[in-house]
């Protein structure tokens, strides 16, 4: 008994750092990393920005989210490099997605279109139209229909 209470102690007081440690606020569009401000300027229009955060975890690592007015989001490194573009109401930029994945998107699912991607370290994640959800490596190869 007393092991499982130093383990619930244990979990919470990591969760209470790892919770203190994210700050998430507000900023203005000019405050994002020039190179976030030069993608969201070339592929959106400025005027259709509703908000821009920067979260802090762990006190140094940043990341930026563009918010738009209907509810897309584009979500930014501390570097200002993207990660992740989430649109709502319509296709992700066709000139954004690796012209591999655009050709098995339209090839094997035609009549969808990139609603959102990821990209990470090893993979493209993409979510298309009719709510499948597809991997790709990062030389744009299909890997896998995610569950």
């Amino acid at each position: 008994m007393n092991a499982l209470i130093k383990i619930v102690a244990a979990v919470m007081i990591v969760f209470t750092v790892s919770k203190a440690s994210a700050n998430e606020k507000v900023i203005p569009f000019s405050k994002l990393p020039a190179k976030a401000q030069t993608f969201v300027k070339t592929y959106f229009k400025q005027s259709d920005v509703a908000a821009v955060t920067l979260d802090t975890e762990y006190f140094i690592q940043k990341e930026y989210a563009v918010i738009f007015k209907d509810g897309s989001k584009v979500e930014f490194d501390g570097n200002g490099a993207w990660e992740s573009i989430d649109m709502k109401t319509s296709a992700v930029p066709a000139t954004l997605i690796p012209q591999a994945i655009q050709r098995h998107v339209q090839k094997s699912f035609p009549d969808t279109f990139v609603q959102e991607i990821k990209q990470t370290r090893a993979t493209y994640e993409v979510e298309i139209s009719n709510g499948l959800d597809l991997e790709f490596s990062r030389q744009g190869e299909f890997l896998k229909v995610d569950d």
